[in-house]
């Protein structure tokens, strides 16, 4: 296996990606989005794109615009620019070799971008949607929202991988306002291929009972796995990546 670091041009700059090309080429492609304010480079995503290299998979995975390595502003990062990113990505990786087989996925809100971009764009085959909310309408966020919204914008840190500083985002509330448009409850209906749900047991962020309603909605074939044990940010411990890969490869199609 082999790790590519690329810049893909898009229409706010650079998208920073990194490429894990299997030993031997398939025709199988994987897309990985991260969480809210993540990074490419956070371990569970790495762990899971080796995992899918090794199963032939070439798997991408990407900073969305205004976020970390990629090109932009604060001020861009949103939902409906993250769509964009990701069709930029796939338009690129299709150009580069002849992929049948698109699994797009992502964490808590990289799942959520996942759904609504699989309902629009029929190549893809398997959405893989890792302990991902429906909607920011959730009334768990409601207090949160209200906050921003008074604010204007809202302060977030995130651990800058490999060290023990955080890296500071000034989100405007124009975040939100363009996240509330989205709701995987409804976009899923439109999904033909494999819905791949992965929830944890200890998760106090995305509940069982959100990914139901999520399940409930979906087109068969679809899977909903509760891995027992494990909590909303299972990306600090390697273990906790192996089990969960584990649940994602045994139920991914041969």
């Amino acid at each position: 296996m082999q790790i590519e670091y690329k810049y893909i041009l898009s229409s706010k700059g650079n998208i920073a990606t990194a490429i894990h090309h299997p030993s031997t080429r398939t025709d199988k492609l994987a897309i990985l989005c991260p969480g809210y304010l993540d990074t490419k480079d956070y371990a569970h995503l790495v762990k899971l794109s080796d995992d899918l290299a090794a199963c032939g998979y070439t798997a991408v995975r990407f900073d969305p615009t205004g976020t970390w390595e990629s090109g932009g502003d604060i001020s861009d990062y949103n939902a409906t620019q993250t769509l964009s990113d990701v069709r930029t990505i796939l338009e690129h990786m299709i150009l580069e070799g002849n992929y049948k087989h698109i699994l797009l996925g992502g964490h808590s809100l990289g799942g959520l971008i996942a759904m609504e971009y699989a309902s629009r764009d029929p190549r893809i085959s398997v959405v893989l949607a890792l302990m991902s909310p429906y909607s920011l309408r959730r009334p768990i966020y409601k207090d949160g929202i209200e906050k921003w919204e008074n604010r204007g914008c809202r302060i977030s840190r995130r651990q800058i991988p490999g060290s023990t500083e955080k890296k500071e985002f000034r989100v405007p509330y124009s975040n939100a306002e363009d996240r509330l448009k989205y709701n995987a409850i409804d976009s899923i209906r439109r999904f033909r291929g494999l819905l791949i749900l992965i929830g944890g047991e200890l998760d106090d962020r995305v509940f069982t009972d959100d990914l139901r309603l999520i399940y409930d909605s979906a087109n068969e074939p679809k899977k909903l796995i509760i891995i027992k044990g494990i909590v909303h940010n299972y990306r600090h411990n390697d273990r906790d990546i192996d089990i969960v890969n584990q649940n994602i490869l045994a139920h991914l199609p041969a």
